[in-house]
């Protein structure tokens, strides 16, 4: 009766805190907290599969002093005892010595902490495949046993059952975002590719106009001349150019087609700072500065400037927003119409190093946990700012483009020092392959 009564005190917990649950992050903490409470557990890890990779991705550790400790552990998916019950499907009960798995001894090793027992189960829905799986250690009170593999399947399952209404919803939104970009892309390539038919004739006009014009034109009329060739040439027919091809690329992103970028060799530097100044508008009115550090010598690269151009201006833009979440009710209060007060920074740095092309950019943001640098590297995370949250398909852009040239995106960033997002574009540009997104994470 007793083992009765605890299997629904543990459903009732699961499902009063799960079912409504809104932020994956705080939904998987909150699985690893109630499972450890019901089986009385020390404490233990969980841990969420992604398949691209074969990995079990290590998400949360409790109690929070352990997880400090432990800033990564993924496993692949068929290594040692977590990887055995994500492959069966099967609970584990195990009961150690002094010996143990390789990465048990690595938990002892950085954690101080020795696991006498554990318990390990699938995060899955009967007749289903598991999405993750859960692991306790050091039963307080003797060991585990059958009562804990059933209390622990049952949260396991209204848990899964949780995590999968939140991914279809969130896929949900990222569809219906997909198609309404998808439809106005189409709709602005549409107008630019109209635009774009035009801007021969209009060239012609221009050298028309200047021909026809005698020697003795006035002063004025020339200079307004060059000004309307100027603007021709550098703002009219570049610009056109650009908005019909930005807006072709995010149609076919929304369509799931392949890049096809248009590498031409180029200043890399020219067009890496050309992206960063059109953001500082941006960054002024958010009381940011951005601050270059860009090598002016290095030599030409092929590469595609739009896409260089939307990977610069979405991690500035990124960046802005993390140092703004840094500024208090009271800064902004205190200068308040100072146009040229600035709360912090943003650093874009450029140099060719050895065989690669490297971008940084950094920001004195609020940083980031472990756990959320590999769910941006994974496509997978929304902005990271409450205040100015997104959809995430920016950083998902920034995916593609970084892999459409077969580059390297990398994130180093701790809570309270913020990030510096890299990217290694390598100098001999091989082919890259469909979704063959390069990235890691330096933390």
């Amino acid at each position: 009766m007793a083992e009765f009564q605890r299997l629904l005190n543990a459903v009732h917990a699961a499902t009063q805190k799960l079912v409504s649950a809104g932020d994956p992050r705080v939904l998987l903490r909150d699985v690893l907290a109630i499972c450890v409470e019901e089986v009385g557990a020390m404490g233990g890890s969980i841990y969420i599969h992604d398949g691209s990779q074969r990995q079990l991705r290590f998400l949360h550790v409790l109690p929070e002093e352990v997880e400090k400790k432990l800033e990564r552990l993924d496993l692949p998916d068929d290594y040692g005892v977590a990887g055995n019950v994500f492959q069966s499907g099967k609970p584990e009960i195990s009961t150690y010595g002094t010996d143990g798995d390789p990465h048990r001894k690595a938990i002892v090793r950085r954690t101080g902490v020795t696991v006498r027992n554990m318990i390990t189960v699938p995060l899955q829905i009967e007749g289903m495949a598991p999405i993750g799986v859960v692991q306790l250690v050091n039963k307080k009170a003797g060991e585990f046993d059958d009562t804990d593999i059933v209390v622990l399947d049952t949260i396991a399952d209204v848990a899964t059952l949780a995590i999968m209404k939140h991914r279809l919803l969130e896929q949900s939104l990222r569809v219906a975002s997909l198609e309404g970009m998808g439809r106005g892309a189409h709709d602005l390539a549409n107008k630019a590719a109209v635009l774009i038919t035009f801007l021969p004739e209009f060239e012609r006009s221009l050298k028309g106009l200047r021909k026809s014009l005698t020697t003795n034109t006035d002063a004025e009329t020339r200079l307004y001349l060059d000004l309307l060739e100027g603007t021709y040439t550098d703002v009219f027919a570049p610009y056109s150019e650009r908005i019909y091809r930005y807006a072709k690329l995010v149609n076919d992103l929304a369509a799931g087609k392949q890049l096809e970028p248009k590498m031409k060799s180029g200043n890399f530097a020219a067009v890496v700072r050309e992206a960063a100044e059109f953001m500082e508008a941006n960054a002024r009115r958010h009381h940011v500065r951005i601050v270059y550090d860009i090598q002016r010598d290095a030599p030409e690269y092929e590469f595609d400037d739009l896409y260089v151009i939307r990977i610069v201006e979405n991690l500035v833009g990124n960046a802005i927003k993390a140092v703004r979440e840094m500024i208090t009710p009271e800064w902004l209060a205190e200068n308040r119409g100072e146009d040229d007060a600035y709360s912090g920074s943003v650093t874009v740095r450029y140099r060719f190093a050895g065989d690669c092309h490297v971008l940084e950019i950094s920001d004195e943001g609020p940083g980031m946990s472990p756990s959320r640098v590999r769910s941006i590297l994974s496509g997978q995370a929304r902005s990271n700012w409450e205040v100015n949250s997104g959809s995430g398909l920016g950083m998902k852009l920034v995916l593609e483009l970084t892999a459409a040239h077969n580059a390297k995106l990398s994130i180093r960033s701790r809570l309270g020092e913020g990030s510096t997002f890299e990217v290694a574009f390598p100098a001999q540009v091989q082919e890259a392959k469909p979704g063959n997104v390069h990235a890691e994470s330096r933390l």
